[in-house]
């Protein structure tokens, strides 16, 4: 765009007042282009990069062994599940199964320990996981603050390129209505006169003038 405004100001020329504004306004579009590819370079490696490395990573981490743990308390219900149907069984037999109630109860309960230690040692992995998000959220607070700082310095510089250009223009244009006006002009000048000279004065209108 900056290009472009600049392109079409020296065809108009230089020397007119819509050909010089739209150099000048060009030259602005292309110092805000700039300022805003520093900002994205400053925030892509201050805030996207680590928050992208730390998803790949470390949260992937914590995902897989949270879905592991969500498997293993699973099975550690169907074992306790299991503990009471084959429990029951045997406190009611039905005849000729006493002992087939017991060995299966006894490999219920079996499954049961197993399950549960599983499970435990699953929590332990999980929590440690867990655990090692503290300096992570430190550390990705240090980026939210290196964001924030980085679109302060980007607003209030485009701010100051923007107050700028708007000062040029509004003298350019001033300029150019002086040009354009000069009977403005020698009427401002005339008024500047009247005001600098204290001996000027406008004599009233005579009100005892009669009117035929």
């Amino acid at each position: 765009l900056g290009t472009d405004m600049i392109e079409a100001g020296n065809e108009f020329g230089t020397e007119t007042p819509y050909g010089s504004a739209l150099i000048r306004v060009g030259q602005s579009e292309q110092r805000l282009g700039s300022l805003e590819k520093e900002y994205i370079q400053s925030t892509n490696q201050g805030m996207i990069l680590p928050l992208q490395s730390f998803l790949d990573g470390e949260m992937k981490n914590i995902m897989r062994e949270r879905r592991v743990l969500e498997n293993k308390r699973l099975d550690l219900d169907a074992a306790k599940n299991k503990v009471k149907k084959e429990r029951k069984e045997f406190m009611q037999p039905k005849q000729m199964e006493v002992v087939d109630s017991r060995a299966a109860l006894n490999q219920a309960d079996e499954e049961l320990v197993q399950c549960q230690a599983h499970f435990d040692r699953q929590v332990n992995l999980t929590q440690q996981q867990m655990e090692g998000l503290s300096h992570i959220q430190i550390d990705h607070t240090n980026h939210l603050n290196t964001l924030v700082k980085s679109q302060v310095q980007y607003y209030s510089q485009a701010h100051l390129v923007m107050q700028e250009l708007q000062r040029d223009l509004f003298g350019v244009m001033e300029d150019d209505l002086n040009i354009k006006n000069p009977e403005a002009e020698s009427e401002n000048t005339s008024k500047n006169d009247m005001n600098q000279n204290p001996s000027y004065t406008v004599q009233p209108f005579p009100k005892n003038i009669e009117v035929l």
